[in-house]
């Protein structure tokens, strides 16, 4: 059957290992993207990630000619075979292929925790034939899109154990297969990548081929097993399998949820939790297949990928992995994924982080805890009250002034060839809401251990209201029933963004609430999309709908006119404490579960376009969006 790429490419599978490692393709198998790949491990956990396997081809011989069961995308033509059937993911990837009288279902599962990738084939055929299951190695960053030197790489088998080394002189991998191994030493046919054209990036490489492995099928039924690792050392495949699948069971039912699309969800939260070596913490990757952790997207995202599905320490242990790194009361925005020191670009970032603790708080109630946090809480308000890096500072009339024209450091951040694409500095409406939120939250958790005495001497309740007061004096726009986006030099600048939101929808909402109706309404009317907030009203002449080219092109349209999946959760939440109408949000909710079956199935994708039918675009799983539909899907069932 022949498929459009275009439909090939905008369905994917993904299973993850929790060091940032992952096996990524597309559910007819053909890679469109730099980042598919069978096997491609973290060298240095989450980060350094290399691609060492492209894929695994299949190829059946049975005395009348042979043919692959998944098929690679030509640059010459827009449509490309496909065998697919059914895809599965509960604990393990199935994905089902038949054709004529050939059934193949493809198990992948990877060892949470380790590099152990097991591979299993259950193949029913009518007659006696082969198959081979021919590997494409190409050993580079996953960044990276080249042929490699074919004279570099070496396979070498252990006829005892079955086990196959591969190695370019820099990196190793050991495959454990029964079948019998046929050398040979080539250049695979030419991979196309269609996503990299529509991303301008280079689009096309070859991979090189060592040989595959021979096994006789019999009528019937036929099962092989093969193990990857990156040393001589493997697990079972059916165990790993099996271990994979009990841990999803143990997700679920520890989330207990019973909304089915909500349980794709929370599988789904699984793949950004990770470990980082550096901190020997979890921590959250913001994005597959191309983000490392940064530190908004994990304080944002905590509360829906940790909290709400029942997995406290590891919440706490992320709040701790960043405090550990902060830096003059800011915690890192990023961590490159070369391996580079962090990066301290983010001014909303830390005051996340304090939203972050006191949902911990809400769900745990471990006082202990924050007894523990409450000094690093109080140090950092100490800093941005007297002012920190980034022209980060409380100015006279207690909001939070921050950067200048040529700093990018709110969650709208792109700066590509030195253009700040959107100028954001002086004083945000969000960074406000936050900086609110951050004093209030201070204050209430200090109430809560009895150390009322440490906040008092600040006297972060007289700043807070006096926060409050200038806020709503500055950033309310009657004409308009709105929220101003920035203040700079005391004026405001009014380009309305969805970014008003914040102050209705946070824990402790900045805004006076005679003025929340107007707000949220307002969002509804200009931003609302069924997946995600624009970032742009569309009668703004700066609006870009559409997402696509090259890096300037994308980055353009980036944060004015593309939807943002996870600005569904603080629209939902400030709509939920305004109009207390759970209908509408299960509605909603239903609308946006479609989207699941696009992109990477199971999860919830970074932004999509500003018009109909809003394709998704940028990751194709995205932390903060899945985090957002959970933690709104929890928030409503505590209202029953």
């Amino acid at each position: 059957m022949k498929k459009g790429t275009e439909h090939i490419m905008n369905h994917e599978y993904l299973m993850t290992n929790g060091l940032g490692g992952y096996s990524f393709g597309t559910l007819d198998g053909a890679n469109c993207r730099k980042y598919h790949s069978l096997y491609t491990v973290s060298m240095n956990p989450p980060i350094e990630r290399v691609h060492l396997i492209s894929k695994m081809v299949e190829t059946f011989d049975f005395g009348d000619g042979q043919f692959d069961m998944t098929f690679e995308n030509k640059a010459s033509s827009n449509e490309t075979e496909s065998n697919f059937v059914d895809y599965v993911h509960k604990g393990s990837v199935q994905l089902t292929y038949a054709q004529g009288a050939v059934t193949m279902k493809k198990t992948i599962a990877m060892s949470h925790g380790g590099n152990d990738l097991a591979l299993v084939y259950d193949i029913n055929v009518e007659r006696t034939g082969k198959v081979i299951l021919t590997p494409y190695y190409n050993f580079r960053d996953h960044h990276d899109t080249e042929t490699p030197e074919l004279e570099n790489y070496i396979a070498e088998l252990d006829s005892e154990s079955g086990v196959l080394h591969i190695t370019d002189q820099k990196y190793n991998v050991y495959m454990k297969a029964t079948g019998v191994y046929v050398p040979c030493r080539e250049y695979s046919g030419q991979s196309y990548y269609p996503i990299e054209t529509d991303r301008g990036y280079p689009d096309v490489e070859k991979h090189v081929i060592l040989g595959g492995f021979s096994y006789d099928l019999q009528p019937g039924k036929n099962r092989i097993e093969i193990s990857l690792n990156l040393k001589p050392e493997f697990k079972p495949a059916q165990d790993v399998i099996k271990s994979r699948t009990q841990r999803y069971d143990e997700l679920i039912e520890k989330a207990g949820f019973e909304d089915p699309q909500i349980n794709r969800l929370v599988q789904a939260a699984d793949d950004f939790v990770v470990y980082r070596k550096n901190t020997c913490k979890k921590t959250i990757i913001a994005g597959y297949p191309w983000f490392t952790d940064w530190g908004r997207d994990t304080m944002i995202a905590l509360p829906g990928l940790t909290l709400v599905t029942g997995r406290y320490d590891e919440a706490l242990e992320m709040i701790d992995g960043f405090i550990s790194k902060a830096y003059r009361g800011i915690i890192p925005n990023n961590f490159p994924d070369e391996g580079e020191a962090p990066m301290y670009n983010t001014s909303d970032g830390t005051l996340w982080l304090f939203n972050a603790i006191y949902n911990y708080y809400k769900h745990t109630g471990d006082k202990k805890a924050i007894q523990r946090l409450l000094p690093e809480m109080t140090g950092i308000l100490k800093h941005h009250i007297s002012g920190t890096i980034n022209d980060i500072y409380m100015d006279t009339d207690g909001l939070l002034s921050t950067g200048n024209e040529e700093t990018q450091l709110t969650w709208m951040d792109v700066k590509v060839n030195g253009w700040v694409v959107t100028p954001r500095h002086g004083k945000a409406v969000e960074i406000n809401a936050l900086w609110y939120n951050a004093l209030r939250v201070t204050v209430a958790l200090a109430s809560e251990i009895g150390a009322e005495a440490i906040v008092d001497r600040m006297g972060l309740s007289e700043i807070a209201d006096q926060v409050k007061k200038s806020f709503n004096a500055l950033f309310w726009n009657e004409a308009y029933g709105n929220l101003y986006d920035l203040i700079i030099d005391g004026q405001p600048i009014d380009i309305p963004r969805p970014n008003m939101i914040f102050a209705v929808s946070l824990p402790f909402a900045v805004l006076d609430q005679q003025n929340w109706n107007p707000v949220v309404d307002y969002v509804t009317e200009h931003f609302r999309t069924p997946y995600g907030l624009l970032t742009l009203r569309r009668e703004d002449p700066d609006f870009h709908p559409h997402y696509g080219g090259d890096l300037l092109s994308r980055d353009g349209a980036y944060h004015r006119g593309t939807a943002w999946g996870w600005l569904l959760g603080p629209y939902f939440e400030a709509h939920l404490k305004t109009y207390h109408d759970k209908a509408f949000i299960e509605e909603a909710l239903q609308s946006f579960y479609q989207h699941l079956d696009e992109g990477i199935h199971g999860s919830a994708s970074e932004i999509f376009e500003g018009e109909a039918p809003h394709a998704q675009k940028g990751c194709s799983a995205q932390a903060w969006s899945v985090a957002e539909v959970l933690r709104i899907r929890y928030l409503l069932d505590l209202e029953e």
